[in-house]
Parts: structure tokens; sequence; C-alpha cells
């Protein structure tokens, strides 16, 4: 992937010598529009989905093959630009079954002056977990326990294989993805293999919090990339002298299970029969299984629950996870 392989050198001169095409399309509307990435030209045609700071459009080629474009737009300032390169390099390291491809990317001056950056990726024409949710919801219907099981045993995998990150030097650098939830995880076209996508927020997961200003930055930076229903209780009250972990992700990987299972998160769910706050009920732990559900079994709920453990420290490794999932699985019927 050259285009990476440049962004990766020396960032000023990375900004200045990627793609500078200034387009003839209004940039408060991208439908309909042709950008050029690397000699091949593709028409964006449709938002698909917009989040703080990116839109994701549908797009086609002249083979009418379509895409999803990741559009990410950098303002005037270097270090936007710099974040949005960097989101891009991360996702590029985990390039591995279950986890989002890159097919290309480019980045685009506009007319007035800011640049975009377009992530070129597959498209997926089932949507993500979270369209899952409320077509069952729409449907009156549910996915069964070992279904579910099973798409989820595949995002522990993904998740595994950033916990687990070596870089060429051999040095194990454990990554968080830092913002699991169902809108993150798309569908394969034949609706078995969940892909793990939005890499905005992901980085090294360990990182040793040495007063109270790095603890207020941590925070800051938690609360503005990581989606408060599925965030952990140790992002909402970063503590100094404290370390956090991967395990930032086992929290939301419960919060995941459970709202795939019962159409909502543990949380909101909580605030939506009971009241209260997002981050008091989940500093609080305050959360309960729906009531005379026939769906689930106990043994998958007690499963959820050990995933929500509080502290940090007692919460379990992905590696318990998966071992814990392929004992549940083995007792749940086919």
């Amino acid at each position: 992937m050259s285009i990476l392989n440049d962004l990766i050198g020396t960032f000023n001169s990375a900004v200045e010598s990627v793609t500078e095409t200034y387009n003839t399309v209004s940039t408060s509307s991208f439908s309909n529009r042709a950008i050029q990435v690397n000699g091949q030209t593709i028409w964006i045609t449709k938002l698909l989905s917009e989040g703080g700071f990116s839109q994701v459009y549908l797009a086609e080629n002249r083979q009418k093959e379509l895409f999803a474009v990741k559009a990410i737009r950098c303002r005037l300032d270097k270090e936007a630009a710099k974040t949005a390169i960097r989101e891009a390099l991360i996702t590029d390291r985990f390039q591995q079954k279950g986890i989002i491809q890159i097919i290309d990317v480019c980045m685009v001056k506009e007319q007035d002056g800011n640049k975009t950056l377009y992530i070129i990726m597959p498209f997926y024409k089932r949507g993500n977990l979270q369209d899952m949710i409320e077509k069952n919801f729409i449907g009156g219907t549910h996915i069964s326990e070992r279904e579910l099981l099973l798409l989820f045993k595949q995002i522990c995998t993904s998740i595994q294989i950033l916990a687990k990150y070596t870089n060429k030097r051999g040095e194990r650098i454990p990554y968080a993805h830092r913002d699991i939830k169902p809108a993150n995880i798309l569908l394969s076209d034949d609706g078995t293999m969940p892909v793990l996508m939005d890499f905005g927020s992901a980085k090294p997961a360990r990182i040793y919090i040495e007063n109270k200003k790095s603890a207020i930055v941590e925070q800051d930076d938690a609360a503005e990339h990581c989606s408060m229903p599925y965030r952990a209780p140790e992002l909402f009250s970063v503590e100094p002298d404290s370390l956090l972990t991967e395990k930032v992700d086992i929290w939301s990987l419960g919060c995941t299970l459970f709202a795939v299972a019962y159409g909502t998160s543990p949380f909101e769910m909580t605030i939506n029969q009971q009241g209260g706050t997002l981050p008091l009920a989940i500093l609080n732990r305050q959360f309960s299984f729906p009531y005379n559900q026939q769906h689930y079994s106990k043994e998958f709920q007690n499963f959820i629950s050990w995933m929500l453990t509080t502290d940090p420290d007692r919460r379990p490794s992905i590696d318990h996870v998966l071992l814990a999932l392929d004992k549940l699985m083995n007792k749940t019927p086919s």
C-alpha cells in the first residue's frame, strides 16, 4: 500500500506530498461527486452514516463495484490531518480477517483550503450489528444464543489480534480499540462474519496515568472518542497513578453482547427504566437483565456480567473470555 507508506514518513512532507485535487462540488454536499484515488475515479453516491469527525459514503467505480468511503475532514490545521492519517495507519496495521480492510487512501485539498482524507474500504450490504438490532426489534425477532455466541467469538478473536500486537522489532504493544459497539461491527454479505471497523479511537492500550493533569487529558480524550453507553468505568473517572489497559475493550464487549441480545446497551436500558444518568449508572454498575425473557440462558447472562466487572484488575482478559466462551458454546444446543 504505497500511499500509506508515503504517509508514514515525516508528517510535514507527507501532508504536502499527497494528492491535492481541487473539487468542483460544494464541500457541504459530497453526493454525486467524483474523486481521483491514485489514478482511479470513484463516484460518491449517497451518505451512509455520519459521526462527530467523519462521514461514510457509498461509492462506485466505472465497473460499478461498490465501496464504502470514509471522509475525514481535516480543516486547516495540520494536527487534524495528522490524526486522520494516524487512523488510516492504525487500521492498515491490523489487516487480518475480521478487521476492516483498507483498499486505498488519498488526501484531497478542497476549494476552501481544507484537506479531506478518504479511506476506501469494502462495502458490506448487510450493514452493521446496530442495523441488525433495529431490524430484529421491528420484526419482533431475535438471534439464537448459539448463533450470537458464534458471531461474538469472531469479534473477540479480532480484539485478541489487537491485544497481542507485536511490532517489527518483536516488541509486544497491546492495542485497544476503545470504541467497540454494534455500530462499529459490520456483517459480511452472507451474515456469518463480523468485521470490526472505525479505528479512530484505537491506540496502544497500556497508558500509565502519572498525575492529575494526565488523568484529565485521558478522560477528555475518552469523552471525545469513546461512545458513552459502551465506555468502561475507568475511562469516566481516570485516577492518577493508575494504569489503563486493553481491558477497557472487555467492558465494551460485554455491553455489545447485551445490546445484540436485548436490543439496547445495559446501562441505557437502566436509565430508560429507572431514570438517572449514564455515567452514574455505569460507575455504579447499575444494570439488570430483562425480566421473563426465555431466549437466553442464565449462563449466557452470567458470562455478560463477568465481562462487566467494574474493577479492571478483576475483569477477565480477552484470552479468558475466549476460553469461557468455548465452554459456554459447548453447553449451548445447536
